[in-house]
């Protein structure tokens, strides 16, 4: 049993109407893609300056989010003005690393806020000992006599 698929040509109703549309929006596109453009390279400056001038180190990994996502934007600009889908496995990939850099940075913060990011030794500028925890827990503060450390 022999299968005949036959093609049927696409004809639009009126051809002239078709190509002056796609020429009419085709400077648009082209226009709305260097507009974007311009914007993202504009953000990409801005976050570079937040990224090198910090303040603080939360600053700089959330400027450093932000560039990722500025970058797969312009990636994604790119594969739509070329039409071709060829970059959206780099996009995939840069997903991945941004939440994953960004989940690492902040499990690193949690992490230095739970040790503390002051003086062991001394408490606010007080000049107090600390009463953290190696001097709370047996055997961590300075030795004392007692019952469990007396001469024999």
């Amino acid at each position: 049993m022999a299968v005949t698929v036959r093609q049927i040509p696409a004809v639009p109703a009126d051809p002239a109407r078709v190509l002056t549309a796609a020429a009419h929006d085709a400077p648009a596109f082209e226009i709305t893609a260097a507009v974007i453009a311009g914007l993202l390279l504009a953000a990409g400056l801005l976050v570079t300056l937040r990224l090198v001038r910090g303040p603080s180190t939360l600053d700089r990994a959330v400027a450093l989010d932000v560039l990722v996502a500025v970058v797969m934007a312009g990636i994604g600009l790119q594969s739509a003005v070329r039409g071709t889908a060829f970059y959206l496995p780099v996009l995939l990939v840069l997903s991945f690393l941004g939440f994953t850099g960004s989940v690492g940075v902040a499990r690193f913060m949690a992490l230095r806020d739970e040790a503390g990011t002051e003086d062991v030794d001394e408490s606010e500028g007080t000049g107090e000992p600390s009463a953290g925890p190696s001097a709370a827990a047996p055997g961590g503060g300075p030795e004392e006599p007692g019952p469990h450390r007396g001469t024999p």
